[in-house]
């Protein structure tokens, strides 16, 4: 032990020779006794504080032997942290085409340790297994929307062959050290499966032309697709207030729940909203990087076609004047052309007639 009773090695032989000393000096007095009494508890004492600061200077002295132990005990778990198993990647995609091969990574460092297993999860069960003392190491774990392709599954990958919409959730790469410590590490990822919309966002309940104090009111609906499409709505190119849409709920429309979005647009006509005289309508579809579609109408300011149409018809008034004006003086130049030949004549035979006569 490093802490020891300072007395308890002292007090017995002591008290031994002062019990003899008594035994050979049966008629000593009452105060020779009481002097010798007095005499032990002096000496018990002087022993005691020689004795004392060696106890001490041995209890310190196993203190500072606990301090070392216990800042090397730090210092390894410190070495033994530093050099545990650690996770560098995990590479999994967010979103993946129908049908399309999914390549899903997970990259480790072992920094000195051995390899005991890599596990993958998907919602929380198993999938694929790679135990390197195995054979073969690798191995599939059966599970709907998985098709493990293992020629091309590793420690490091695996491979999901044509992939289904059962197929999206969330997965979980685990990788585990070697006895005793076992470490382990494990991250997590969710794949989505996408089905792209064959067609592009529809656009309606507008109007052709709108006057300034109206209120269009219009819908945009994407095509059934998974997941549904994000809609966004634009006014000559710029992005709309928040204040003006409309959100309504998605609509599921068969059994592999594909889904059509509706995003509505409500607003009060302002000069501003007509470009030299239109307006432009456009709605944006869109999921992740994989599809982006857009619709766009044109809507004309009724008042800014009213001085064309009137324009047009005066002048097709003008023109129709100037046609009969036109006409009514042609048919006069050719009445006159038509009658000058028999006035003529007339004069001729007047003139010819009047000698005669004479």
């Amino acid at each position: 032990m490093c802490v020891l009773d300072p007395f308890s090695q002292h007090q017995l032989p002591h008290r031994h020779k002062a019990e003899s000393h008594h035994h050979q000096r049966p008629h000593q007095s009452r105060q020779s006794r009481q002097s010798g009494q007095s005499h032990q508890h002096h000496s018990s004492l002087h022993h005691a504080e020689q004795q004392a600061p060696g106890s001490r200077r041995s209890t310190a002295g196993c203190g500072r032997n606990l301090q070392i132990w216990h800042i090397l005990h730090v210092i390894l778990v410190l070495i033994d942290i530093s050099s545990s198993l650690t996770m560098t990647e995990v590479k999994i995609p967010n979103h993946i085409m129908r049908l399309k091969s999914a390549t899903l990574g997970c990259r480790y460092a072992l920094d000195g340790e051995s390899l005991y297993s890599v596990k993958w999860y998907k919602d929380g069960h198993e999938i694929y297994r790679y135990v390197p003392r195995d054979k073969p190491p690798g191995q599939a774990f059966p599970l709907p929307g998985v098709n493990i392709d293992l020629r091309n599954s590793s420690d490091t990958q695996i491979v999901l062959r044509r992939v289904t919409l059962q197929s999206s959730g969330l997965y979980r790469c685990e990788v585990s050290g070697e006895a005793p410590a076992f470490n382990t590490v494990a991250e997590s990822e969710t794949m989505t499966v996408v089905v792209t919309p064959n067609h592009e966002p529809r656009i309606t309940g507008g109007q052709a032309r709108y006057q300034i104090g109206d209120t269009v009111r219009v819908n945009c609906t994407s095509s059934p697709s998974k997941p549904a499409c994000q809609l966004n709505w634009f006014i000559n190119g710029e992005p709309v207030q928040k204040m003006h849409l409309r959100h309504y709920d998605k609509i599921v429309v068969n059994r592999d729940g594909l889904e059509m979005a509706r995003l509505g647009l409500e607003f009060r006509v302002r000069g501003y909203h007509f470009k030299h005289g239109d307006m432009k309508l456009k709605c944006v579809a869109k999921i992740s990087s994989l599809y982006l579609q857009s619709n766009e109408e044109s809507v004309a300011s009724d008042r800014q076609q009213r001085a064309p149409a009137l324009e047009s018809r005066e002048t097709v008034a003008a023109k129709s004047s100037t046609i009969g004006s036109s006409a009514t003086t042609s048919w006069r130049s050719s009445l006159l052309v038509s009658l000058l030949p028999p006035i003529c004549l007339l004069l001729l035979h007047q003139t010819f007639k009047g000698p005669q006569n004479s």
